[in-house]
């Protein structure tokens, strides 16, 4: 009799000092019938939050009449204003708040804003108060541009795909 709660305390105390860690995951049975060489399918990617319609999001060009002769980058603004009456979270997996793509008429990308930089896995949760607003800039190269055509120059947030601009940018000589 005094020996069952030395063993129980003896089996408790490993479990409580591996519960911190996750246990891998385990394969159902279903899995391992459908799945007889044991790898596991890729988890799906979690989806993004909708956004609520109170946010609006702009996008602005500088210069607005853009020389090639003269300009070699155009500067773009990406604003998301909360308009509503509450507080709005955004949730972001990474770094990144911003993508800006510059395509030609054709639809053919030319250059990707964040191809040339690095972010991190870093989950941030960003605020907006009402009547406040969020602003990014990015510079995007002209080296591809020709005078006289159209291009179309592209923001939206990476993780919530529904705020997209599209601003359409004629370069002169």
């Amino acid at each position: 009799m005094k020996f069952r709660p030395v063993i129980l305390l003896c089996v408790v105390l490993p479990l409580t000092a591996c519960a911190a860690e996750a246990p891998p995951k385990k394969p159902s049975v279903l899995h391992r019938l459908l799945h007889p060489f044991g790898k596991l399918p890729p988890e799906p990617a979690p989806k993004s939050k909708a956004l609520p319609g109170e946010l609006a999001m702009g996008l602005t060009l500088e210069p607005a009449a853009l020389r090639l002769s003269e300009t070699h980058e155009v500067k773009v603004t990406v604003t998301l204003a909360n308009q509503g009456r509450k507080l709005v979270q955004l949730s972001f997996p990474t770094t990144q708040r911003i993508e800006v793509v510059l395509k030609n008429k054709s639809g053919k990308k030319l250059v990707q804003w964040s191809e040339d930089h690095v972010f991190t896995p870093d989950p941030t949760l960003v605020a907006i108060n009402r009547g406040e607003r969020l602003e990014y800039s990015a510079t995007v190269s002209t080296r591809d541009m020709v005078a006289g055509e159209s291009y179309t120059v592209e923001a939206f947030f990476p993780n919530f795909e529904q705020f997209r601009q599209e601003a359409i940018l004629v370069p002169e000589k």
